[in-house]
């Protein structure tokens, strides 16, 4: 059977006062509570509605929500880093390693030219650290959509601590071989490892917005029905 408006409605702020912050989860749970609700109707029509939307909650177990809230954060970030992964070994495969190798003879030629070596290696730390204030920026700015939480987007706080880490572990390694580094000893790796570092930021950035961009559509098309 197919329930009314005003019964959705109800499963939608049943819901929300159980404690469901993230509208994209919100949404996600009053389709499903409304489907087992209806199913319970239909199977037992002398039911009132609203203990069957209990019943239908009771489905969840003793802990309600909670372990939903929690499997379902994990598997966002996994697929998240999954799709970040995946854009940036495009960065290794055609046409995008042409990039990739361009990036290399730039810095390697930079770093061949410039006449105080220091100055290269800070500048690469520096633009790590230029990006991580720039990705907490972002980060902020897509912290919800229309003032209203979004469990997909919750990760994105951690993508910027991803890359304060990077930026860290860079500045440390050129304190820790700073002498070697200056007199050419692995630059290159360095460098590598820079390169792969900058385009895990590039990716997560592009993936980032994807994310945005689909969920911002999908609150949208919601709110219009």
């Amino acid at each position: 059977m197919n329930l009314t408006k005003d019964q959705i409605q109800y499963i939608d702020t049943y819901v929300e006062k159980s404690g469901i912050e993230w509208f994209d989860l919100k949404i996600e749970l009053v389709d499903h509570l409304a489907d087992a609700t209806a199913q319970i109707l239909e199977d037992n029509p002398e039911i009132a509605f609203e203990a069957a939307v209990t019943k239908a909650k009771l489905a969840f177990g003793t802990k309600g929500f909670k372990p939903l809230i929690t499997n379902k954060t994990k598997q966002i970030e996994s697929a998240f880093y999954n799709r970040v992964f995946k854009y940036l070994i495009t960065f290794f495969s055609l046409p995008k390693i042409i990039i990739t190798a361009a990036l290399m003879y730039v810095l390697i030629t930079l770093f061949n030219v410039v006449e105080v070596k220091v100055y290269f290696f800070n500048s690469l730390v520096g633009v790590l650290f230029a990006f991580t204030i720039l990705s907490f920026w972002w980060s902020y700015k897509r912290k919800t959509i229309d003032n209203k939480k979004h469990l997909s987007l919750s990760y994105m706080q951690s993508v910027s601590q991803i890359v304060n880490l990077l930026a860290q572990l860079f500045s440390f390694s050129l304190t820790l071989f700073k002498s070697s580094l200056i007199e050419g000893q692995g630059v290159f790796w360095f460098i590598v490892l820079w390169v792969i570092s900058f385009l895990f930021c590039i990716a997560s950035e592009v993936v980032s917005r994807k994310i945005y961009k689909d969920q911002k559509s999908l609150y949208y098309q919601y709110k219009i029905l």
